[in-house]
């Protein structure tokens, strides 16, 4: 390798290497402030303690946030799944290509609207519906968010996958929906796993507080808003010590994702 191309590619690997620094770093931070002695949030952490994930364990608001948050995470999940798996299928099934990518747009519009606009217009209809301060409320809001990202992901998977296999299973005597659940879904279970996994952690519970600021009333509020709250009246640890477990969690699926993601691009690449 010439000095010159030796030179481009340190400065290349330093400035990669910085970006990621710079996008792991504010974890790193987080965690180490949750560990600590002090009564206030302080870096560099004094000392070291578990005392705030004991604090989470044991305050009955904080276990009643994460109740809150699994639940309407696995609502939001399934929703979005099933919706955006059957959007997805729908929109590779449309012959126009224009109109395709029409519904393409048109099903990722709501990652373009702000989540306070989207939440505020959602508000007096749930209100009317009887839905605010419900699970199914929260969970059908943050689905908006979610079927977006579902969409993506299965039709990534969808332009490697040859969809005629479902009709060559028709033709010898399969019913469509047989088809479908039988040859489809297999083929698609890579970009639905991780589908399923953005929509629980990145645009549900675990991650958005204005749908549940504006719908989760008195008695749906999860684990975000419990973390704004208490931000607003104490400003402990215990606050890092709930961003640390979002994180390691989300971190955990995204890599699970990935890992599902690269299993399929493998399997497709591999000559048969």
């Amino acid at each position: 390798m010439s000095p010159g191309r030796l030179a481009f590619a340190t400065v290349t690997a330093m400035f990669l290497l910085l970006i990621v620094v710079y996008a792991i770093a504010p974890i790193f931070v987080g965690a180490s402030v949750s560990i600590t002695r002090s009564d206030f949030l302080a870096f560099p952490p004094e000392g070291f303690s578990m005392r705030w994930y004991e604090t989470l364990l044991a305050d009955p608001r904080w276990r009643r946030a994460l109740l809150n948050s699994l639940i309407i995470a696995g609502l939001c999940t399934i929703i979005a799944t099933v919706l955006g798996t059957i959007t997805a299928y729908g929109i590779a099934l449309t012959a126009i290509p224009s109109l395709r990518r029409a519904l393409v747009v048109l099903f990722i519009l709501p990652l373009a609207v702000p989540h306070m606009s989207l939440a505020l217009a959602l508000y007096p209809v749930f209100a009317r519906l009887g839905l605010i301060g419900t699970h199914v409320g929260v969970a059908l809001a943050q689905a908006l968010y979610s079927i977006p990202l579902v969409v993506l992901a299965v039709l990534a998977v969808i332009r490697r996958r040859d969809l005629q296999l479902a009709q060559a299973a028709q033709t010898l005597g399969a019913h469509p929906i047989a088809a479908f659940r039988l040859v489809i879904l297999p083929l698609l279970t890579p970009g639905i796993a991780v589908g399923a996994a953005l929509a629980c952690m990145k645009m549900t519970s675990f991650d958005d507080v204005t749908a549940p600021i504006f719908l989760s009333g008195s008695s749906a509020g999860t684990v975000p808003k419990m973390m704004l709250d208490a931000l607003a009246l104490n400003s402990d640890p215990s606050v890092m010590a709930a961003s640390t477990i979002i994180a390691i969690t989300g971190l955990t699926l995204f890599a699970l994702g990935s890992a599902l993601s690269g299993r399929s691009r493998h399997a497709g690449s591999t000559p048969h």
